[in-house]
């Protein structure tokens, strides 16, 4: 507890002071970084601890864009419009979980896709609503303190939900139920035998990686004002994907930094080059390769290897002094 506290407090400190020393434009691409943290933190919940890989947790992050943008042409409210994309995330997760936990593996992630592929032909036929050519909403952000147009208002408040989200699920993962989703993970036979059942902790994790992709969704459409079918696309799901893996699988913070990666070498990269796919597919499979456990966990590699590579030692004579001092003293 104290841990998921101190992380979470560093964590906030840093997103209050990191838009006084990077660029506007920097604030601005890390605001689309944030919410896209938020998404891929999700899928890491259920791929890193629950041992359920999807390529189709995309659907929920889209059905959380298209419910605030259909919505907004009704109303304006922030917290009407949020609440509403989790909760038809969360009731689409009870639907496609309640079948999808019953499979494990590549069987989870089919199942999976067949789902997402449903919304995305569902989506791309609904001409009121743009159908393959998108559709666009004028959504503006406001508390009840004023409207957030800035772009660092917008950081400051996808920062504000990136920072719930990860004390949320830090809380989770260390809490019981968080251990026995994990422990059924590494041996499932053995959480049956000590008298878990599987399919109720697997359910628990995936409505909130559910819930909380749903929020990204909303979230995203503040940013971007705009949704169309590709959300819902097998390159949407892949890309989440590779997130999680390049960041480090297992973690909760780990799939934030895949994230982060991703977005700004997909920005950085594509403005010097046509062919910025290949370079970044390079990138990454020399990650994984180099360190199987991500970013995060090289980061904790290199650290942990300075540290011992510059950690004072204990000098060999010093026994043997002890030693001649204390014949000198006898004698």
């Amino acid at each position: 507890m104290k841990k998921a506290f101190l992380s979470t407090g560093l964590l906030l400190i840093t997103i209050l002071i990191l838009p006084l020393f990077i660029s506007p434009f920097l604030v601005y691409l890390s605001t689309e970084i944030l919410v896209f943290a938020i998404f891929a933190m999700s899928l890491g919940l259920i791929m890193g601890f629950g041992g359920m890989p999807s390529l189709g947790h995309c659907a929920l992050f889209g059905l959380g864009a298209y419910t605030v943008a259909i919505l907004s042409e009704y109303t304006a409210n922030i917290y009407l419009l949020l609440g509403a994309a989790i909760l038809i995330s969360l009731c689409f997760s009870i639907v496609t979980g309640y079948i999808a936990i019953r499979n494990k593996g590549v069987f989870f992630l089919m199942i999976t896709l067949a789902f997402t592929q449903v919304l995305f032909l569902i989506t791309s036929r609904m001409k009121f609503w743009g159908g393959n050519d998108g559709y666009s909403a004028s959504v503006t952000a406001n508390f009840g303190f004023g409207e957030i147009t800035s772009n660092m208002g917008l950081f400051y408040m996808m920062g504000f939900f990136f920072v719930l989200s990860y004390f949320l699920l830090k809380l989770f993962v260390n809490a019981p139920a968080g251990k026995v989703l994990k422990g059924m993970m590494e041996n499932e036979g053995r959480m049956i035998a000590l008298g878990y059942n599987p399919k109720t902790y697997k359910m628990i994790a995936y409505l909130i990686a559910g819930s909380m992709a749903g929020l990204a969704g909303g979230l995203y459409i503040y940013k971007t004002q705009f949704v169309s079918p590709a959300l819902f696309s097998v390159h949407m799901g892949a890309e989440v994907m590779i997130m999680v893996f390049i960041g480090g699988l297992g973690t909760v913070f780990g799939p934030a930094l895949g994230a982060g990666a991703f977005v700004f070498l997909q920005n950085y990269i594509s403005t010097m080059t046509d062919r910025w796919p290949l370079i970044l597919g390079l990138l990454f499979i020399a990650i994984v390769l180099l360190k199987r456990g991500g970013i995060l966990h090289l980061i904790q590699f290199v650290t942990t290897f300075g540290l011992k590579l510059f950690k004072p030692s204990r000098s060999r004579n010093a026994p043997v002094d002890k030693q001649v001092k204390g014949k000198e003293q006898a004698s």
